[in-house]
């Protein structure tokens, strides 16, 4: 285990724009963290909020964004899981046009997946990914770095190295790290980074071929299944190695206590593991049972996740084959309770751009995985808060504070004298989700044909409007 000092703090990147000034007036402002919730003003001056109140006096050179008057305003969206497909696969998707997608989605800071080519598993990678994203991206990036070299689960990345390169934690997203051996050893070497590991779940063995759900659905269309313990099941072996770890750093901690040496960094806060994109009833149980027993894990839920059910591959829609799969009614409402209770922290997008060569082909044969940016907002608040499920507050918690809990960030805040980072939302928009509609270069979008009701008119980010829509413009 890493002993030494803990690196610098997790590196954001993105382009810099001239900071605005202007008055959004008479919107609905809500920021459950601050606890704001009222009808107000918001002035935006040099990069920060400089007021917030019920009603703001302004000279008559400051433009006054009369447009979005009725609208709603929210701290900018923080997604945890995104696939930016930079280095090397930008024909799916790169840093600029990803980073449009965020802004076109209300999102201010964006963090991207390590399974690029070359993978994100040495400093320099990062640090180059990091620096491109300050020249080409309109919102922040953050960077994970791989926990095994290349990906292959046979050897840990440079772990230390990445860290001081920035990265924001640590994932072999798009595969699982099956050698229990080796993801101990990383939750050894991250605890002194100050970084979470995030970890994909699936056993292998059972998904082999698996093109959905294990169910009555992929048993009447004759599709190849994948039971929902394919995820449960390394989910609990994952919180045993957990749980062992932190019996090991408490007994670590009572020798250096007995020999009177001083007391090492605690665990910060900062969870040592995040299960991403849980799917299944089983997974929420046992999150559920992890946090009582009081285990320092953090999980999350996608969109897709908690709008769609298997039943919906019955049309054979590529865009719907994601990883892992849609599953079932059963399990779309333990995640919508587990996100309503908190055992589930927060929704990422998984955003995953694939070229029409790649999905449009047989679904057997189709690439796992969907375009998630600009719809996530709008599908979570069709399904959950339109629907009475889910309140609006904790929607917006668990696309702001939530994962920036996880991350270890600073969550954007609507307060005076934060960092103007927010979105201003129009939830009364009803809109249909076509080619026309994505601003990124990808189109494989499980949404398309979907009507929703909410969308974001503009997103800003450092005081400065990074993407801005009219009423009802597609």
């Amino acid at each position: 285990m890493d002993s030494g000092p803990r690196p610098s703090a997790p590196r954001l990147a993105c382009r810099a724009f001239p900071p605005e000034r202007f008055l959004v007036p008479r919107v609905h402002l809500l920021d459950p963290a601050e606890g704001v919730d009222y009808v107000g003003d918001l002035l935006v001056e040099d990069g920060r909020i400089a007021a917030i109140g019920k009603r703001i006096a302004v000279d008559t050179e400051v433009p006054i964004l009369d447009e979005y008057t009725g609208c709603w305003v929210f701290p900018g969206f923080v997604d945890p899981h995104a696939h930016l497909r930079t280095p090397g696969l930008e024909y799916k998707e790169d840093i600029a046009s990803g980073a449009r997608a965020a802004a076109a989605g209300g999102y201010v800071t964006v963090v991207a997946m390590a399974n690029t080519d070359p993978v994100v598993d040495s400093g320099t990678v990062a640090s180059w990914v990091l620096g491109k994203a300050a020249q080409d991206a309109v919102v922040r990036v953050g960077q994970v770095g791989a926990v095994s070299k290349g990906l292959k689960g046979e050897e840990l990345s440079e772990m230390r190295e990445l860290a001081d390169s920035g990265v924001v934690a640590f994932a072999d997203d798009g595969k699982p790290v099956s050698d229990a051996d080796l993801l101990l050893h990383a939750l050894r070497y991250a605890r002194g980074t100050g970084r979470p590991i995030l970890l994909h779940l699936e056993n292998k063995s059972l998904s082999l071929d698996g093109v959905m759900h294990e169910g009555k659905w992929s048993a009447r269309l004759g599709l190849r299944g994948i039971p929902g313990i394919c995820e449960s099941g390394p989910l609990a072996r994952d919180l045993e190695l957990v749980r062992y770890a932190v019996a090991e750093e408490d007994r670590l901690a009572a020798a250096r206590a007995t020999a009177g040496a001083p007391a090492s960094a605690d665990r910060g806060g900062t969870p040592m593991v995040h299960f991403q994109h849980l799917s299944s009833a089983d997974s929420a149980r046992l999150v559920a049972g992890a946090k009582r027993d009081g285990l320092p894990v953090t999980a999350e839920v996608t969109p897709f996740h908690l709008y769609f059910t298997d039943e919906r591959l019955r049309a054979f829609d590529q865009n719907l084959k994601i990883n892992p799969p849609i599953r079932s009614e059963a399990d779309r409402e333990a995640l919508i309770a587990a996100l309503a209770d908190g055992t589930i922290d927060c929704i990422g997008t998984d955003h995953a751009p694939h070229a029409p060569q790649e999905k449009e082909v047989p679904i057997e044969e189709a690439l796992n995985g969907s375009v998630g940016l600009e719809t996530a907002f709008a599908a979570v608040h069709t399904a959950l808060v339109a629907t009475g499920k889910v309140p609006l507050a904790r929607v917006v918690e668990a696309m702001t504070t939530g994962p920036c809990r996880v991350l270890g960030l600073e969550a954007p805040r609507l307060a005076e004298g934060a960092p103007a980072d927010f979105c201003i939302v129009d939830l009364d928009e009803r809109w249909t989700v076509t080619p026309a509609t994505l601003r990124g270069k990808s189109r494989n979008c499980a949404f398309l044909g979907e009507t929703l009701t909410g969308r974001v008119r503009s997103t800003v980010v450092d005081g400065a409007r990074r993407f801005e829509r009219a009423g009802g413009e597609a």
